[in-house]
């Protein structure tokens, strides 16, 4: 074969894979950066849900100790310290379901000032228990990381909306922009299931 005969099969196979190129869908490069997006997101929400659940039973058994040396009678009091022992009952799943199980249990005292917006003793008594083993310091820290997340989900986020029309990248923005004006833990749990959006 000579040189010209070697050139033109190197010339016509070039443009073959130029062509094959061309021609690949789009959509299918995005279908598997959507993949790895929202694979990686669920991990990262599981190690986060995980870190919260951990952290969250070490201070619930505190406040539970406190609780039981307080030795009150009150029935607000009791019924805190049922709802406490049976988080603690289930907390070795460190699931979404189980930090919502907590939230549920804590959600007036995510408002830092709630102990100074009330006058039942009762709020003030668990406001103070929170605080005193720690629970500033977890609030804090989810949103931490809950940030960073969000932060790296973001970037590449964008990326992946390159690969959209138009139209589909307008509502992805929409729903994105949902997430990143929240705050605390109802950020986490928009997040949460903006990914669930996402993979779907």
């Amino acid at each position: 074969m000579n040189s010209k005969q070697s050139s033109l099969i190197h010339g016509a196979f070039i443009f073959m894979l130029i062509s094959l190129l061309q021609f690949t869908p789009v959509s299918c490069y995005g279908d598997l950066s959507r993949t790895r997006l929202t694979t990686q997101a669920e991990h990262n929400l599981a190690a986060i849900t995980s870190h919260a659940v951990v952290k969250a039973t070490e201070l619930v058994d505190s406040v539970v100790d406190d609780l039981l040396m307080v030795d009150s009678h009150n029935k607000v009091l009791l019924s805190y310290l049922s709802s406490f022992e049976d988080f603690l009952a289930i907390s070795g799943n460190q699931t979404k379901e189980v930090l919502q199980s907590f939230y549920d249990i804590v959600g007036l005292y995510l408002d830092t000032d709630v102990a100074e917006k009330t006058s039942r003793i009762e709020t003030q008594l668990i406001a103070f228990l929170l605080q005193r083993n720690g629970f500033d310091r977890w609030k804090r820290t989810i949103q931490l990381r809950t940030t960073q997340l969000l932060k790296s989900f973001g970037t590449k986020l964008r990326r992946y909306a390159e690969t959209l029309d138009q139209e589909e990248r307008a509502v992805l923005e929409q729903r994105w922009k949902l997430i990143t004006v929240r705050n605390g833990q109802r950020k986490l749990e928009k997040f949460r299931n903006f990914v669930g959006w996402l993979a779907r």
